[in-house]
């Protein structure tokens, strides 16, 4: 039997369509798997401590960082740093703190020179003012639960388990941006880290990761990962390979994008993409094969076949039908109907921004240009001063503010 050309685009087509919808239902299938209702996990509750790096007011910085008072735990300190003084957030962090007189809170002020990634400068800032053996890192853009912590430290009676993380919901959209961005992390992101978990991929996002002292001192302690843009991944890799377990807990934390720029959507990606390229390049190469309104468009605009119309209409719907699922399931509602419609247009959107990260290796971060190298490794591209703020010593008082380098009564120790 001869195939004609025209069959022939139909056929490749269809072949990358069934690899799309199976790498979605697959995707939707391990997130509801993790996500059903736990029973029977230990009531494990050691004493954490949580170390928030602050920068700039991210949208709802006040009540995301409320959420941490909030919570039904029995012990737990907060540690916020800041590495400007004059950072508004301070300022929140400063309300809060004396709001909450009840609570084991600080603030850190200023951040020794410790390396080229400026979150982990501050988590090494954080770490001298540590009380407990368990850390949890958390990011400033998050909102939790008051369960949060019982439902991840419950992971670590495990004494195999050497990490948890979370999986995280895009909320409160109000612009076209952040409803791209929400949709995105919702459908495309939250599949994949649950695909992966199940898998025993490796899948680490520093919104949420908690870990013993002992664990984080045995793959080299934040040092090991100072001077890398993916530092949560990468401690991810090093926790594996110490031998260790990671487990992605069922408790879901919220992700707030209320009303995002364009520019920051995209410039958020490119680096989400670079990273993946740099320590995965199979699965990044192949990940415009899991795009479905991409590969939609193309097999509509192939010919004017039925078979080919349909195949758009089918995989734009699908991929509009995952995220409503998914952010149905990750935050207890639908996403109305406007914003649905961004779904496609997002994911054809990233698709240059896929291709760039192939022809580029530079980022924007933070105000600095950096390139991205081996394992994720910074270089900068330029060199403009870095404000720390001040390290001068003072008195850490443990519910007011400390300066990074000060003497501490503690123990020894996105973005």
């Amino acid at each position: 039997m001869v195939v004609s050309p025209s069959q022939a685009v139909d056929l490749m087509l269809g072949l990358a369509a069934l690899v799309a919808v199976t790498a979605t239902l697959a995707s939707t299938a391990c997130l509801f798997w993790i996500l059903r209702r736990r029973r029977g996990l230990p009531d494990h509750a050691p004493p954490v401590t949580i170390l928030k790096p602050l920068k700039g007011l991210d949208e709802d910085l006040e009540g995301n960082l409320a959420s941490f008072f909030a919570l039904d735990y029995p012990t737990y300190q907060l540690i916020f740093c800041v590495a400007d003084p004059d950072d508004p957030a301070a300022v929140v962090a400063r309300r809060l703190i004396a709001g909450h007189p009840e609570a084991d809170a600080r603030l850190v002020v200023g951040c020794p020179p410790f390396g080229l990634n400026p979150k982990v400068e501050s988590l090494a800032a954080m770490e001298p003012y540590r009380r407990h053996d368990v850390l949890l890192i958390s990011d400033s853009n998050v909102r939790v639960r008051p369960s949060y912590l019982r439902e991840t430290a419950c992971y670590l009676a495990d004494p195999s388990v050497g990490l948890v993380t979370n999986l995280f919901a895009g909320a409160g959209e109000e612009g076209p941006a952040a409803a791209m961005e929400n949709l995105h992390i919702n459908g495309y992101i939250a599949g994949g880290m649950a695909l992966a978990s199940m898998l025993g991929v490796t899948c680490v996002v520093g919104k949420s990761m908690m870990m013993r002292a002992s664990v984080l001192e045995a793959i080299g302690g934040f040092a090991a990962v100072r001077n890398l843009l993916a530092e949560d991944q990468i401690i991810g890799v090093r926790v594996r390979k110490a031998g260790y377990s990671i487990r992605l807990s069922h408790h879901v934390i919220q992700n707030v994008n209320r009303r995002r720029g364009f520019v920051w959507f995209l410039n958020r990606h490119s680096r989400w993409f670079k990273i993946r390229r740099r320590l995965a390049l199979p699965a990044f190469a192949a990940e415009p094969l899991a795009n479905l309104a991409v590969i939609g468009l193309v097999w509509g605009a192939s010919g004017d076949s039925g078979v080919a119309w349909g195949g758009l209409i089918g995989l734009i719907g699908l991929g509009m039908l995952r995220d409503a699922l998914h952010t149905k399931r990750l935050r207890g509602t639908f996403p109305s109907l406007r914003t649905l419609l961004y779904s496609p247009i997002k994911d054809v959107v990233l698709l240059p921004v896929w291709f760039d990260a192939f022809l580029k290796t530079h980022v924007q971060w933070r105000g600095h240009r950096f390139y991205v190298g081996r394992l994720t490794r910074l270089t900068p591209a330029d060199a403009p001063s870095r404000g720390r703020g001040a390290s001068e010593t003072a008195p850490a008082d443990p519910k007011g503010t400390t300066r990074a380098g000060s003497p501490s009564a503690g123990s020894t120790r996105d973005q």
